[in-house]
């Protein structure tokens, strides 16, 4: 069980970050869904880059899970968009948490599991060796593209591979 015990550069934002998670993650577990942390609050965990900034999170579960989410949102009015590619983004001002399809986007992909311990709120979370394949995939898929997004996008993928590449495990 790994703890999250220190903060990123964006730290106020960050605390409200989690605050949010928490919510999500209780709608979660009244569901009895069980997410999968993965993305940039997995990679802050594993590196403990204090210079890291963290803008959203990213969990992961069944695409049929979805509808039953999206309703008790809608019960209690927090924004949501299911988007075209298989995530439904959570929305609260300026924070952001995704829930990706584990059918879609890890369908042949295995995955080992580690715990994140925050407060008092347990979290499925890749393993590192997984983490640092979902962005190895990410970052091959995304080098070919000329857009400038997707270019801007790789760099950010590419920054983290090579973060996670120099943790020890």
């Amino acid at each position: 069980m790994i703890t999250l015990d220190h903060f990123p550069e964006n730290k106020d934002k960050f605390i409200r970050l989690i605050a949010f998670l928490k919510k999500v993650l209780d709608i979660c577990h009244d569901l009895a869904i069980t997410p999968v942390l993965n993305g940039s609050l997995a990679v802050f965990v594993y590196t403990g880059n204090q210079a890291m900034s963290v803008n959203d999170v990213d969990l992961s579960c069944s695409e049929a899970e979805f509808p039953k989410v999206m309703g008790v949102l809608e019960e209690r009015g927090i924004s949501y968009r299911l988007k075209e590619w298989y995530v439904l983004q959570i929305l609260k001002d300026d924070l952001k948490i995704e829930l990706d399809s584990m059918e879609y986007w890890y369908k042949d992909f295995a995955i080992d599991y580690e715990t994140l311990q925050i407060d008092d709120y347990q979290v499925k979370m890749f393993g590192l060796k997984s983490l640092r394949e979902c962005y190895r995939r990410g970052m091959k898929d995304s080098a070919e593209k000329t857009d400038e997004n997707e270019r801007r996008k790789y760099a950010a993928l590419k920054e983290k591979y090579e973060t996670l590449e120099k943790v020890k495990g």
